[in-house]
């Protein structure tokens, strides 16, 4: 009895299969991207809250007055953890981290040696991890890191240099790890791997006591920040203000008088690090912006809402087909609201539908998702939570989408309805479904405008002349630095090989070998001094590179310590000199000073996201670890990385080769903004296709609408053509109305994201051209396929069948 209703109504759908098949394609598509947004959204805003602490743990972070401008750190002097615990005994936890860093590990066994570079080796003090919750698998919490050199592995980590020994989780206690080819650690825990959504990776967990006393500079320098994070936990309703004024006066204890009246520490929750654009995530991770947040939920919303709209257009328009039926369901009793009861069925079975194929469409989505963004590490997976979510949506989605049609379809008079009068007295009906598909094409012609603007960004970013060059350039790090020479000679040799350069990165700033000083003039103040880059560079670099030199000369020699600069235009500008007026010039900078012995043209030292700063060259032999390797044009690229690796590895065998191709690495600036475009052209397509299930949706009523029409115009001669042009007439006015709404919100969002980048492209009048112009050949496509068909029936049969 109670399977009656379900069975009809599964009846009904089958009965109209490509109505079911759009209609559920249509919904899959929408809840299927919202759900893939939920679950980025509920990602990316998870970072760190999985800790028991995390609603009382503070990251402190350091405000930097230089000369011009204020400066945002993310990270802190390392004294800095220990005075405060040393002197504020209210505060309950006090922890610091070094690091992620990357370091090589290495074994030896009878099976010969495993070594490997690991990127997220971690140096923290015992207090960590009574901050932090970690899942230990073998080991004792309260003693694993109270020796200097103890060490606690990841459980992926175990695996790689032990293998199968990790058949019991105790038994990896107590064995021995090489670091640096020099330090013997021993492990002293095993833990679960790092969650995916924190922001302070980890894959080796080593004592910070360690890293005191092989560091021992940085470890007690209050000046400078050298990937050092400071942690605070506080009570509950402990006042983080009053705690940020205490600090204020109490630092001066500590730092020189200079630095005390240029830094400024303030305490950030660590829950709102990952989505912060000021201080940025910490090391090792990357940034999330807020505002990318707020527009995944908006893009989720409407992309949700054309689909319910897609739906309200195709119901009612099939509510033309089955006024009939309602007239004979009326006529023999059927109540309205056993009517609307009846299709609400409908609805919601194919709702169930829907949302099964949206979950499997999700499955696939979040994979290609994690793939696609494998540059910024992303782990998307669906989970209970997701089924749940679904649900929700499913019920929104019966409240925007399936009420109103239900209502519609009931509403028919009997007498009307059996007159095929369904037509008559629609006038409102119609009007609502214009709106409804003049708002499907200015969301569809907003994601299409906002495609097209990303694209020329992403265009100017890949062409724009950087200064330097960037193809065909292999970087490497040098391990042996006794045969550096020699090394260079060997590749030279290869006629494969054009040119090598040692130093310190790429004139693109690295993230592994990021160098930051304060220049001033010798007779200035500490304080006067200006913030810069600086980079390690040899004889060969600038024409390496093809930077131009303005003034000067280039280097001559490699130094063992600090006595020559060459200086950038950005450099100069601060101190007011022209290019010749800097030659002689005497600099001092943190590590020293020098003279300017060359001025070259401004490169960009930084991606286009920001704008050029000051950069100084300096050709001390310590800085010059990272070997630049151009390859020859037409070469065999394969063969000549691998002769590279074999020249490398017999000067080093006891080293771990590692290589990069600085375009590669330049592409990596822009991941953010990659996923931007690609998330962008991936819902540009998605409301496109929806917008076009909408459009087929009402010229299916219209063209039931018009049959009579269409038959007469037929009989008196009309062309295929004229019958076309009067489906696409109406259609090319409401996309005009939707192109006016369009085109000043697409301006604003985008002139909204551009406003971000130093270097940046401007609109322009044909990037709204080509998108009105791409809309109306999509329209125009969606109208032929259904209007042509109409055309070409018989119209003896139109006019007969009304």
């Amino acid at each position: 009895m109670t399977l009656k209703p379900l069975t009809l109504a599964w009846r009904n759908l089958m009965r109209h299969k490509s109505f079911t098949f759009i209609n559920l394609l249509g919904l899959s598509i929408g809840i299927t991207c919202c759900l893939a947004i939920t679950i980025f959204i509920r990602y990316e805003t998870s970072f760190d809250t999985y800790h028991q602490k995390a609603s009382r743990t503070y990251r402190v972070v350091e405000n930097f007055k230089s000369a011009e401008q204020v400066e945002h750190w993310n990270t802190t002097a390392y004294p800095l953890a220990e005075a405060l615990r040393n002197d504020f005994k209210e505060i309950p936890l006090v922890t610091q981290a070094a690091g992620p860093l990357h370091r090589l590990f290495k074994i030896e066994d009878e099976d010969g040696n495993v070594a490997r570079y690991e990127d997220h080796a971690l140096m923290v003090d015992p207090f960590y991890l009574q901050v932090f919750d970690f899942t230990w698998l073998a080991g004792n919490p309260e003693t694993a890191l109270t020796q200097p050199n103890s060490v606690v592995l990841t459980e992926s980590i175990a695996l790689k240099y032990f293998g199968t020994a990790m058949h019991e989780k105790q038994s990896v206690l107590g064995k021995h790890i090489l670091l640096e080819n020099k330090d013997e650690l021993t492990v002293t825990g095993l833990i679960a791997d790092a969650p995916h959504n924190t922001g302070l990776p980890y894959s080796v967990l080593i004592p910070y006591e360690f890293f005191k006393k092989n560091n021992p500079y940085f470890a007690n320098n209050w000046s400078g920040n050298y990937q050092g994070t400071t942690f605070v936990t506080l009570e509950k309703g402990q006042s983080v203000q009053d705690l940020e004024q205490r600090i204020a006066t109490w630092k001066k204890k500590y730092l020189k008088p200079e630095d005390d009246r240029r830094i400024t520490y303030a305490l950030q929750p660590i829950t709102e690090a990952h989505n912060d654009v000021v201080y940025g995530a910490g090391p090792g991770s990357y940034t999330m912006p807020l505002k990318f947040i707020y527009a995944a939920t908006g893009i989720a919303f409407f992309v949700l809402l054309i689909a319910c709209v897609n739906f309200i257009n195709l119901s009612t328009a099939q509510a033309a087909n089955r006024a009939k039926e309602v007239g004979i369901r009326k006529v023999m009793g059927s109540s309205r609201f056993g009517l609307v009861a009846q299709f609400l069925r409908e609805n919601f079975l194919l709702l169930a539908f829907t949302l099964v194929v949206s979950l499997a469409f999700t499955q696939m989505a979040l994979g290609y998702i994690n793939q696609t963004l494998a540059i910024i590490d992303l782990h998307l997976a669906m989970d209970t939570q997701t089924v749940l979510t679904a649900l929700v949506i499913g019920a929104v989605v019966m409240a925007l989408a399936c009420f109103y049609p239900a209502l519609v379809m009931s509403s028919y008079k009997p007498i009307e309805a059996l007159k095929s009068k369904f037509s008559g007295g629609a006038e409102q009906g119609i009007t609502f479904r214009r709106a409804l598909i003049v708002f499907q094409f200015a969301i569809v012609q907003i994601f299409i405008i906002g495609t097209i603007v990303v694209a020329a960004q992403m265009k100017y970013f890949k062409t724009k002349d950087l200064g330097f060059t960037t193809e065909s350039v292999v970087i490497t790090y040098l391990h042996n630095r006794e045969h550096d020479e020699t090394l260079r000679d060997q590749w030279l040799a290869n006629s494969a090989i054009a040119d090598v350069s040692f130093a310190s990165s790429s004139p693109l700033r690295s993230y592994h070998a990021r160098y930051g000083t304060s220049f001033r003039l010798p007779h200035q103040l500490e304080e006067e001094g200006q913030e810069a880059e600086m980079k390690g560079a040899d004889v060969r670099y600038l024409s390496f590179y093809n930077l131009t030199l303005l003034a000067g000369r280039n280097f001559t020699t490699v130094e063992d310590s600090l006595k020559e600069f060459i200086v950038n235009e950005k450099l100069i500008a601060g101190l007011h000199w022209t290019p010749d007026q800097a030659i002689g010039q005497h600099l001092t900078i943190n590590e020293g000073e020098g003279t300017i012995v060359g001025v070259v043209k401004d490169f960009h030292n930084e991606s286009l996201q920001d704008d050029i700063t000051p950069c100084l060259l300096i050709n001390w032999k310590p800085f010059l670890g990272v070997a630049n390797i151009k390859i020859a044009k037409n070469q065999n690229m394969e063969a000549t990385l691998a002769f590279i690796e074999k020249t490398w590895k017999a000067r080093s065998p006891d080293g771990i080769y590692y290589y990069d191709f600085l375009d590669k690495t330049l592409a990596r600036k822009y991941s953010l903004q990659h996923m931007v475009f690609q998330g962008f052209t991936a819902f540009a397509l998605l409301a496109i296709s929806i917008g076009c299930l909408g459009l087929y949706g009402l010229l299916s009523f219209m063209a039931l609408r018009k049959t009579k029409e269409v038959g007469i115009r037929k009989v008196l001669g009309a062309s295929v053509a004229q019958i076309v042009g009067l489906f696409s007439k109406e259609f090319i006015t409401l996309l005009l109305v939707a192109f006016v709404i369009a085109a000043p919100l697409a301006a604003y969002f985008m002139n909204e994201w551009l406003h971000d980048f130093a270097y940046r492209i401007s609109l322009s009048w044909w990037m709204f051209a080509l998108g009105i112009g791409l809309t109306v050949i999509i329209m125009l496509l969606t109208i032929a396929y259904k209007s042509i068909k109409s055309a070409l029936a018989n119209p003896v049969e139109a006019l007969r069948n009304e």
